[in-house]
C-alpha cells in the first residue's frame, strides 16, 4: 500500500477545484476555482482557493507538532473554525479526530495495516458508527472500498466503492491526503483511478442503485498528471 507519507512526494502547486474535489463535486472543466498549495521543508503548510467567477475563497493551514497535524479550515471574519487532529506514527495516520467550530469533538477515525489493506473505525459523537475497508492489489492501487454504517450498534447499509481505470502516472494528490476525504483516497494509490462505481445495499430501507463516476484527467509530454492547465 502508498499510505506512507514521504518527502519524495510530488509537491503541486495549482489544481483546479474538479480535480481535487471530484469525481463527486464540481466535476466540470467549465469550473475555474483552482487551489493553490505551500510547503515548507516537504510539507503541506497551506491550502488557499480561489473561485474567480465569485471571488469566493478558502484557506485551510496545517501545523505540525510532534507526531500531530493539524488540519483548520479557516472561515473569512470567524474567529472560530471547525479543524482536525491527525496523529502519524511511522508515517502512517493512525488517528483523526474532527471537530466542530465550537471546538467540540464530532467524530473519530482509528486506522490499522495490513497487507493489501487499511481498516479504518469510525466513532461518530451522537450513537452512529461505521467500519471502512480499503482494499489494495499488488501494484499498491485501491480496488474496492466498503463502509459499513450502524447506528445505535445496528448495522444499517453498506457503501460499496470500486475504483478502476488506473493510469500509470505518479500519484501527485500524496500529500494532500490530510486535506479532506476526498484527497486522502485519491492519496492512497501509487497510480491514479479514473473510474468509480459505488453501491449502497440498505438493512432496513431501500438500496441506491449503483453510480458510476469518471476522472478525467490531462498529461503532460511525460504522461505526468497535469492539476492545472488552460481552460
Amino acid at each position: 500500500m502508498s499510505e506512507n507519507i514521504t518527502n519524495e512526494e510530488l509537491q503541486p502547486d495549482k489544481a483546479y477545484e474538479f480535480y481535487t474535489d471530484s469525481p463527486y463535486f464540481y466535476n466540470s472543466l467549465t469550473n475555474n476555482a483552482y487551489y493553490q498549495f505551500f510547503y515548507e521543508n516537504g510539507n503541506l503548510k497551506k491550502v488557499f482557493g480561489q473561485n474567480v467567477q465569485s471571488s469566493l475563497t478558502t484557506s485551510i493551514s496545517l501545523s505540525y507538532q510532534d507526531n500531530q497535524v493539524k488540519v483548520v479550515n479557516e472561515i473569512q471574519n470567524s474567529i472560530n473554525n471547525a479543524y482536525i487532529i491527525h496523529t502519524i506514527e511511522n508515517n502512517k495516520l493512525i488517528k483523526s479526530e474532527i471537530f466542530n467550530i465550537a471546538s467540540m469533538l464530532s467524530k473519530t477515525r482509528w486506522y490499522t495495516y495490513e497487507k493489501g489493506m487499511i481498516s479504518v473505525y469510525e466513532k461518530v459523537e451522537g450513537g452512529s458508527d461505521a467500519f471502512i475497508t480499503y482494499y489494495f492489489d499488488n501494484n499498491n492501487n485501491l480496488f474496492k472500498q466498503e463502509r459499513l454504517e450502524r447506528k445505535n450498534g445496528a448495522n444499517m447499509g453498506m457503501y460499496t466503492s470500486i475504483y478502476s481505470d488506473y493510469d500509470k502516472a505518479k500519484n501527485p494528490f500524496k500529500k494532500l491526503g490530510l486535506v479532506s476525504d476526498i484527497l486522502f483516497v485519491k492519496s492512497l494509490s501509487t497510480n491514479n483511478f479514473r473510474k468509480i462505481e459505488t453501491s449502497y445495499i440498505s438493512f432496513t430501507n431501500q438500496d441506491i442503485p449503483t453510480k458510476i463516476y469518471n476522472c478525467v484527467y490531462k498529461y503532460d509530454s511525460n504522461g505526468q498528471v497535469l492539476l492545472y492547465h488552460p481552460l
